[in-house]
């Protein structure tokens, strides 16, 4: 669906593929949902979580002042990134935090059972108890508001659609399957994180596999 305006004059607009990869990652991006449990690799999720979301301009002075992957209003960074790691022979399956200053992943919990895990998931998105990983995408809403006031409560949500096409994009570069998920069980997957749900709240979600 797309608004019309079929009585006004047009431009034509061309299409160029340029042959730097970036071109064919963007017309073959796609949800993909027939995940099977196959194990993630180390050096791919650190890739994915590098290229999405880790610091690539360096303030060696400040580290609060430093760039990411993604635009942010201010450069206030409200998201968190939790990786809910469920097949890997690398990386012991559990609750993770990424860490982008030193681009590395904080062990939360390295005992989260199955009767916990299958709490959080939408009975109608079955397809995706067998990723790889599911990234849990959190917003700490105060980051943008001490400085925007009310207007700054929109900008983690515009931020989080940043950060996702990168995801989409990098897992697409590493033939990993990515699918965006608007929305699960939201008090469960507060208690896995164990967060205070009035100062920092899951918004989006991402998972991943083949």
């Amino acid at each position: 669906m797309h608004k019309q305006y079929p009585r006004l004059p047009k431009i034509s607009l061309s299409i160029k593929s340029r042959k730097n990869g970036l071109h064919d990652l963007i017309k073959k991006r796609s949800s993909f949902r027939e995940f099977t449990g196959k194990p993630i690799t180390k050096n791919v999720l650190s890739e994915i979580l590098y290229y999405s979301a880790g610091i690539t301009r360096q303030n060696k002075i400040d580290e609060d002042k430093s760039f990411r992957a993604y635009p942010s209003a201010g450069a206030k960074y409200p998201l968190e990134i939790y990786p809910l790691i469920l097949f890997s022979k690398e990386i012991v399956p559990g609750l993770y935090h990424y860490n982008p200053v030193n681009n590395n992943l904080d062990i939360l919990n390295q005992e989260v059972k199955k009767k916990e895990t299958d709490l959080i998931w939408i009975k109608t998105q079955p397809w995706f108890k067998k990723a790889a990983v599911l990234l849990i995408i959190t917003a700490t809403f105060h980051r943008t508001t001490d400085k925007y006031k009310n207007k700054g409560m929109v900008f983690p949500y515009i931020e989080a659609g940043h950060l996702v096409q990168n995801v989409y994009l990098t897992a697409g570069s590493v033939g990993l399957g990515c699918c965006a998920i608007g929305g699960l069980h939201e008090k469960q997957i507060i208690q896995l994180l164990d967060i205070n749900a009035r100062e920092e709240y899951p918004i989006y979600y991402v998972a991943l596999g083949s």
